[in-house]
């Protein structure tokens, strides 16, 4: 999942951090691929007060939240996207996709060492690896410090450096809370695996009324 890779941060943030993908192959489609699909997002349901942030890739720009649970568990879905703070939260939901063995590719982004762990404490083997090798070019018109943080949560650079500046000056001004900043970011992110929990501290640390 090479979109997933490239988050920024120290260990200790990292660690509340966990992106899961589901998905099945589009040349070598498994039969009754979309209701596999549902199940798995029945699944995630479980878990709905323990995510950060979910989708399909498929959102709903009308204003409202981009995703609904319970519509999620109805449509056909190519992808399943979800977000969790908790180690803990993501074992048991691992655990439950594992014991009704659906025949899907799932896919865990998140420190190796954590990851391989959870993987081993369900009796799971990982199949393949994928790590990131940095970051390597002109690397000085990358943004700095937090808000390449923050901007690297969406793997497809949705969230520019420059909202993110505005989201900070307004918590500065007293107009918006982190919390509620951290929710508009979120918004930019139609794939869903941006971590809201993890912005609202950045965006904690880099307001001057921190």
């Amino acid at each position: 999942m090479t979109h997933s890779l490239h988050r920024r941060g120290t260990i200790e943030d990292l660690r509340e951090d966990y992106v899961l993908m589901i998905k099945y192959s589009r040349d070598v489609k498994i039969e009754g691929a979309e209701d596999k699909m549902r199940q798995a997002w029945e699944i995630i349901s479980h878990y709905e007060q323990d995510l950060e942030n979910f989708g399909n890739h498929e959102p709903n720009w009308d204003g409202n939240e981009l995703y609904n649970m319970e519509e999620l568990k109805k449509v056909n879905s190519r992808i399943i996207h979800a977000v969790f703070k908790d180690r803990e939260k993501l074992k048991a939901c691992l655990e439950e996709i594992k014991n009704k063995d659906l025949g899907l590719s799932v896919l865990i982004s998140g420190l190796y060492d954590e990851v391989r762990k959870v993987c081993l404490e369900i009796g799971l083997e990982p199949h393949t690896v994928n790590q990131s090798l940095g970051t390597h070019g002109k690397t000085e018109l990358l943004p700095e410090g937090e808000t390449l943080e923050i901007h690297t949560m969406c793997g497809h650079a949705m969230i520019s450096p420059n909202l993110i500046g505005h989201m900070v000056k307004e918590i500065d001004e007293g107009n918006v809370s982190s919390k509620d900043a951290a929710k508009k970011l979120r918004r930019m992110c139609d794939c869903a695996i941006f971590n809201p929990y993890r912005a609202e501290k950045l965006l904690t640390k880099m307001s001057v009324k921190d």
